[in-house]
């Protein structure tokens, strides 16, 4: 009895770690993903790594290593998006919330902003007629 319940109790814990999400892990699995994406690209470029046991049922025709290869870049690819995910789940949610202003809003915004542009330009080439007239004058004295 004592010995089921100790198997139990170790099977739970186990279950426990597997189930644990460590921070460390969907870097892993990111950095991996692009390692085997470049390695599938690799392979279907020929060029700096090529499959050299051909005899195998897998690898025998070029049309087999090639869908290899672009099987092997789907892989990389998939752990990589599963990755990156968890980062944009919540921006995904956050968009959903997010209203589209209509034509009103986006006009009266609009004139706000060149309203602002216009009164700003007034303001620095007001103050650059007197702030001109005080360099030409500095720099008269120090030549």
């Amino acid at each position: 009895m004592a010995n089921k319940q100790l198997q139990q109790t170790k099977t739970s814990k186990a279950l426990e770690i597997l189930r644990t999400e460590y921070p460390f892990e969907r870097i892993l699995l990111g950095v991996l993903g692009l390692l085997v994406v470049l390695l599938g690209v690799y392979l279907v470029e020929g060029k700096m790594i090529t499959i050299t046991r051909t005899e195998w049922w897998i690898f025998n025709t070029e049309w087999k290593r090639t869908t290899f290869s672009i099987i092997v870049i789907i892989l990389g690819t998939v752990s990589f998006l599963m990755a990156i995910w968890p980062f944009f789940a919540p921006s995904i949610a956050e968009m959903k919330k997010v209203s589209i202003p209509n034509r009103n809003a986006i006009l009266n915004h609009i004139a706000r902003v060149f309203g602002f542009i216009i009164v700003l330009s007034l303001f620095f080439t007001l103050l650059d007629w007197p702030l001109r007239k005080i360099f030409e004058w500095l720099a008269e004295i120090g030549a």
